[in-house]
């Protein structure tokens, strides 16, 4: 069986909700060594104590957590984190899903408590909260193989996750992750707008261009081809989807470089609000 890990939450709102709740699905909590703290406790988390037993805002910290999450809002973490308190604090690897706070801002600020602190940083996107996220991860020099494998069995519980050589690369892929999901949200607005035009109603439309994204990533999850192949596959030369991909793929106007341009300007924005 696997190890359960010991973790304590720190912010439950929507992702720090989604998260402890994909942890709970997945059994990978030890509820005797785990807890939650959150000025706020909403009824679902409630309920999901009750069920658990895992404590909130407890008043006994026990032997301390081999895990904290920390998922406040990063403009919360100078006041939050100096407030922490547990036994055997300096063991504990911290594990922040605030976007802009680099590992080095995070170790400086734990550093009133700890004199080393094991920091890692993960960049979840919106589908965690239903379990089909994706979080790209980097740790400190601080933090060991070992603790990196038990933050990315935590992590995992909520989708795929990719460890990245570098800090840099949690900002340097921000488009193609965390931002990715509204980039691709806004490809089935697109193509909903596209279908009024043509004269279907707003109902019709949403319903097509939905089906057709979910229909596209249930066919990517369940094929081992790469999008090009499966693309290919459904593309006769002379017919209909030729024509529209011929628009979509122009080299200098077409899909590719508009979608480079905006991973770029997020690459930007996320190097701007690191202070790089």
């Amino acid at each position: 069986m696997t190890d359960k890990l010991s973790v304590i939450l720190i912010g439950a709102g929507n992702m720090g909700g989604a998260m402890f709740q994909s942890w709970v699905r997945a059994g990978i909590l030890d509820p005797a060594r785990s807890a939650v703290i959150t000025p706020n406790p909403k009824p679902w988390l409630l309920d999901l104590s009750d069920e658990t037993g895992i404590p909130i805002n407890p008043v006994d910290d026990g032997e301390g957590y081999d895990i904290a999450v920390l998922a406040v809002k990063p403009q919360m973490f100078a006041d939050v984190l100096p407030g922490l308190s547990w036994p055997n604090m300096e063991k504990t690897v911290f594990v922040s899903v605030a976007a802009g706070l680099p590992i080095g801002e995070i170790e400086n600020i734990l550093k009133s408590n700890i004199a080393e602190p094991h920091v890692v940083r993960g960049m979840p996107n919106l589908p965690v909260s239903v379990g089909e996220g994706l979080t790209l991860m980097a740790s400190g020099q601080a933090v060991s193989d070992a603790e990196q494998s038990n933050v990315k069995r935590l992590l995992a519980c909520a989708g795929d996750v990719i460890v990245m050589d570098d800090e840099d690369g949690l900002d340097r892929y921000v488009g193609t992750s965390g931002s990715g999901t509204a980039l691709a949200l806004l490809l089935v607005e697109a193509m909903e707008d596209a279908a009024m035009s043509l004269g279907a109603d707003e109902a019709a439309a949403r319903r097509m261009a939905e089906q057709v994204f979910v229909g596209a990533a249930a066919l990517l999850k369940s094929d081992d081809r790469p999008a090009s192949e499966l693309r290919a596959a459904v593309t006769s030369k002379g017919g209909t989807t030729a024509a529209g991909l011929a628009v979509l793929d122009d080299e200098k106007n077409g899909l590719r470089p508009l979608m480079k341009r905006a991973v770029d300007a997020a690459y930007a924005r996320a190097r701007e609000l690191a202070g790089k």
